[in-house]
């Protein structure tokens, strides 16, 4: 199975946008937390930021501080092709 309907099977990302923690935060900690659980194995694709941006309804840029902000924390990594 694509990490893609793993992750429409998972519970639907939660974003506050009144929370104090920024929404890319919020989305990096909820994307650590299904990685963390086994949503999404080692060597997975996670959603493209385009598709997920329009799932949760966020613009691209802040999935792709999400993105970032697990790379940086080593948590994921990105791949080109």
């Amino acid at each position: 199975t694509s990490a893609l309907s793993h992750w429409q099977a998972s519970p639907k990302m939660l974003i506050d946008p009144k929370s104090p923690t920024p929404i890319f935060r919020q989305i990096a900690d909820q994307l650590r937390q299904s990685i963390d659980a086994g949503v999404f194995k080692p060597g997975e694709m996670l959603p493209s930021l385009r598709q997920l941006a329009v799932d949760i309804k966020v613009n691209p840029n802040t999935v792709q501080r999400a993105y970032e902000a697990l790379e940086q924390e080593g948590v994921v990594e990105t791949r080109r092709g």
